[in-house]
C-alpha cells in the first residue's frame, strides 16, 4: 500500500491557519505511519524541508520542484507517474488527477460569505475546487460541524463521507520567562509599555475577522476605561485599509496597536500579557485562537456564530458579531467582574482538555487506512 501525503504547507516561515495545522497534524501522524509496516508512505513538497519530529523508516519525502502551479502540474504529473493507493491532502486543493481514495480537508468555505473581498479569479478558483473536493474525495475531513453544514448546504455534499475532526489545542504554556531586558525589547517591537492592560487580537488584519464592529465596541469600551489599548496583531489583509480608517475616524489612534505579523515567541508574549483575547469573527471554520485564550487561562470574547460557540462550549463570553454595542458590553464585564472572568477561566481549562493534535493525528490515521 502506497500512501502520498501534501506537505507542501508544512514548516513555513511566517505561518497561518492552514500551513499551522498542516504542521502540527503532521508532526503527530508522521510517526503514528509506522505503525503500518507494509505501507510505503510519501511526503511530497516543492522545496527540501527538515520535518521536526521521528520519521519511521516507511516514510519518505518526495522533493518535486515547480515554481508554479505545483499542485495543478507537478503533483499531478507525480500522480500520474508513480500512483498512489491513498493521498491526503491538508490543504482544500486536490490535484487534477486523485487515487479513487482520496481524502482532503476542507478548512472552511468562508468564500462563499464574502465573495466581495475576493478577487474574481480566486473566488472561481476555490468554489471550483470545493465542488471538485466534494466529487472526486473518498473522505472529506472539516474541523467543526458548522462547515459540515457548510458543505452539505452549499455544495449538496454526501454527509456520509464528511468526517468532523476537531483541530488540536495549543500547548498549554509553562511558565514563560524573559529576562528584563528582552521583555523591553519586545514590548517596544509590539509597541506597547509595561503596565499596560490591553485586549489581544491574532490573526489576519481583514473584513471577515470584524475587526471594524471591534475597534467601535473598543471605543465604546474605552470611554469608561481609557488606561486600556486594543492589540490587532497579524498580517495585513482584504478590508485592512477600512480598519485603519475606522481608527482614525474614532481618534484611536494612541490606544490601538497594531505591530504587523507577530512571531510565535511575540504571540505567546501577547497572550500572556493581555487582560482577554476578543476574536468577534463573523465566520470561522474553527477558531484556533480561542482555544489560545483558553491556553494562556485569558477570558474570551468571541462571536455567537459558525463554528465558535461550538469550540468555545459555554467557556467564552458570546456576541452578536454585527452589534458593536455588545462587544463593549462584552469588553466591561471581562474587565471589572474578576468572578465571572474566573469562572470562564476554569470552565475554558476544561474545554481545552477536549482537544489534541494527538487525538486529531489519530483519527486522522483511521480515515486513511480504512477498509
Amino acid at each position: 500500500m502506497v500512501v502520498g501525503i501534501d506537505a507542501s504547507r508544512y514548516g513555513h516561515a511566517e505561518a497561518t491557519g492552514v500551513e499551522w495545522y498542516s504542521f502540527h497534524l503532521l508532526n503527530e501522524l508522521i510517526p503514528l505511519l509506522g505503525r503500518e509496516h507494509n505501507a510505503e508512505v510519501r511526503l511530497y513538497a516543492r522545496e527540501d524541508f527538515e520535518v521536526q519530529t521521528d520519521v519511521p523508516f516507511n516514510v519518505k519525502k518526495r522533493i518535486l520542484p515547480a515554481k508554479r502551479f505545483w499542485t495543478a502540474v507537478r503533483l499531478t504529473w507525480e500522480m500520474i507517474r508513480y500512483p498512489v493507493d491513498v493521498l491526503f491532502v491538508p490543504s482544500h486543493t486536490f490535484p487534477v488527477f486523485v487515487p479513487k481514495k482520496a481524502v482532503i480537508t476542507i478548512h472552511d468555505v468562508a468564500f462563499r460569505y464574502f465573495k466581495e473581498l475576493y478577487k474574481p479569479f480566486d473566488y472561481w478558483l476555490l468554489n471550483r475546487s470545493t465542488k471538485k473536493a466534494v466529487k472526486k474525495a473518498w473522505h472529506i475531513i472539516v474541523p467543526s460541524e458548522a462547515t459540515k453544514k457548510d458543505l452539505v448546504d452549499l455544495y449538496k455534499c454526501d454527509p456520509g463521507k464528511i468526517v468532523v475532526i476537531p483541530h488540536g489545542a495549543p500547548d498549554v504554556p509553562r511558565l514563560l520567562s524573559w529576562s528584563d531586558g528582552k521583555k523591553m525589547r519586545l514590548l517596544e517591537r509590539l509597541g506597547l509599555k509595561k503596565d499596560d492592560l490591553f485586549v489581544a487580537y491574532v490573526g489576519r488584519l481583514e473584513a471577515k475577522k470584524n475587526l471594524v464592529r471591534l475597534v467601535e465596541g473598543f471605543a465604546r469600551f474605552v470611554k469608561e476605561f481609557p488606561d486600556w489599548k486594543l492589540v490587532l496583531a497579524g498580517k495585513r489583509g482584504n478590508g485592512f485599509e477600512d480598519i485603519e480608517a475606522k481608527i482614525g475616524e474614532l481618534g484611536l489612534k494612541e490606544q490601538v496597536v497594531m505591530p504587523g505579523y507577530v512571531t510565535e515567541e511575540e504571540k505567546q508574549f501577547l497572550l500572556s500579557g493581555c487582560r482577554m483575547v476578543a476574536l468577534p469573527s463573523l465566520y470561522e471554520g474553527f477558531g484556533l485562537p480561542v482555544l489560545e485564550g483558553f491556553a494562556f487561562r485569558r477570558p474570551v470574547l468571541t462571536s455567537n456564530v459558525s463554528s465558535m460557540p461550538e469550540v468555545a462550549g459555554g467557556a467564552a463570553y458570546l456576541v452578536d458579531p454585527l452589534k458593536p454595542e455588545e462587544i463593549g458590553v462584552g469588553m466591561k464585564r471581562l474587565a471589572s467582574d474578576g468572578f465571572y472572568v474566573n469562572g470562564l477561566i476554569g470552565k475554558g481549562a476544561a474545554q481545552l482538555e477536549k482537544f489534541s493534535w494527538e487525538k486529531a493525528a489519530k483519527q486522522t490515521f483511521e480515515v486513511l487506512f480504512e477498509e
